[in-house]
């Protein structure tokens, strides 16, 4: 709704006297008040979108670059031109017809369908055989429990996409030195298709429909080590999503803070966990939403490095997260004024009173999750390292979901075929 009139505060509220709010309710927001309800916009007309197969441009790739980039359907970074050709390449991939509805994005409202995946892979840069990955990431991106509608928000974040199963290294996406940093064609490529989706299908555009404060790169794919992970006698984090060891499976979940727990290794084990367990607890971005009702799902990544000295002391991965919900607490005196008074607020309206307690004494510990299940652990990283990433996300906002990625029978014979070119 482009036209529909709204009343605008002059600066954040957060930053003004309640007097200072009273009286621009009363003055500057009255009068805006009144023109909206009196003065008639002028009527929107949404724009016609062209057909599955039109040519919308035709030109050279700087030209083509320059037309897209105009229309806000470029990141600012070069993109491939999507003719015709490239994306029927991508449509071999998958047994699931062009024009097939995979769901509706907000905030345009706009349908997620075969070909626009494709369409946004071609641009992104990746390559026709990621096409599987591609659709189950926009499965997952249109599942209500991720709530993909809010991520227009002021925190600005963004998404954490990981990666288990075969096709890791079917795809050749890294999962040992260097995870999360640019340089691999499948794990840089669909994450930058997470981003260019949201903008070119969803609708989240950059001074308008995305209002993020400072926002973040895209996250480049997170694959688990599941060598390591097996070596060391623990599942991959899809068995944990409820898949079978071995399923090709993705996971998105919401990232809005991510810290680097830097040289965490010691003797033992339980010294390795308390060094994470106070990183943790710097990261406080965990609690921040408790007044919602719901609570966060922090995902840890372990080097195997670090996760050799937990085997070798006898610790599995249920016993990792029992140690993490029980002794990775924040003190409540380290949250902001504000975030404190909704903290009590939620308590208040009954969440999680039980376990949070009542008491308004400022220097005591709460636990920062609801119970062990709610810690998300994953292997990757350096295998040499002793190094830990931990990332929170905003509470209610970018749950965890999990969607099986979806093979075509011949998937062996196209991948040969494609390699082979």
């Amino acid at each position: 709704m482009p036209n529909l009139p709204y009343t605008v505060h002059p600066g954040h509220l957060n930053l003004a006297t309640v007097e200072q709010v009273k009286k621009n309710a009363t003055t500057i927001m009255l009068d805006q008040v009144v023109k909206g309800l009196t003065v008639q916009p002028p009527e929107a007309k949404p724009a016609p979108e062209p057909g599955l197969r039109d040519v919308v441009f035709s030109g050279s790739f700087e030209e083509v670059n320059e037309f897209f980039y105009d229309r806000e359907w470029s990141d600012g970074l070069p993109i491939v031109p999507p003719t015709v050709t490239k994306v029927e390449q991508f449509l071999k991939f998958t047994n699931r017809l062009a024009d097939d509805v995979i769901g509706k994005l907000l905030p345009d409202n706009r349908e997620a369908t075969i070909w626009n995946v494709a369409v946004n892979g071609v641009l992104s840069g990746c390559k026709p055989e990621y096409m599987p990955v591609l659709i189950a990431i926009v499965e997952a991106m249109v599942d209500p429990v991720f709530g993909q509608e809010h991520l227009g928000h002021t925190p600005g974040t963004e998404t954490l996409i990981m990666l288990n199963g075969k096709i890791i290294k079917d795809l050749g996406f890294n999962c040992t030195q260097g995870a999360l940093r640019p340089g691999f064609q499948a794990n840089t490529s669909v994450g930058r298709f997470w981003r260019m989706y949201l903008r070119n299908v969803a609708g989240f555009l950059p001074h308008k429909t995305d209002k993020g404060c400072f926002g973040s790169n895209f996250r480049i794919v997170l694959a688990e080590n599941e060598e390591a992970v097996a070596k060391m006698g623990w599942e991959p984090m899809s068995v944990d999503q409820g898949f079978a060891a071995g399923d090709n499976i993705i996971t998105i979940i919401s990232c809005t803070e991510k810290t680097q727990a830097i040289e965490v290794g010691a003797p033992t084990a339980e010294e390795i966990l308390k060094n994470i367990e106070a990183r943790m607890a710097d990261n406080h971005m965990f609690i921040q939403f408790f007044f919602r009702g719901m609570r966060t799902r922090p995902t840890i990544v372990l080097t195997p490095a670090v996760l050799k000295v937990l085997t070798d002391a006898g610790y599995s991965k249920a016993q990792v997260k029992e140690h993490f919900y029980k002794n990775a607490k924040l003190r409540v005196s380290r949250l902001s004024g504000m975030i404190v008074n909704r903290f009590y607020k939620g308590i208040g309206e009954g969440n999680w009173p039980e376990q949070l307690g009542t008491t308004k004494d400022l220097e005591r510990d709460i636990q920062m999750v609801s119970c062990p299940d709610d810690f998300l652990v994953m292997i990757s990283g350096d295998p040499d390292r002793d190094h830990v990433l931990i990332c929170a996300n905003n509470g209610y906002i970018g749950y965890p979901v999990s969607k099986k990625i979806e093979l075509p029978a011949n998937w062996d014979e196209l991948l040969k075929a494609s390699k082979n070119k």
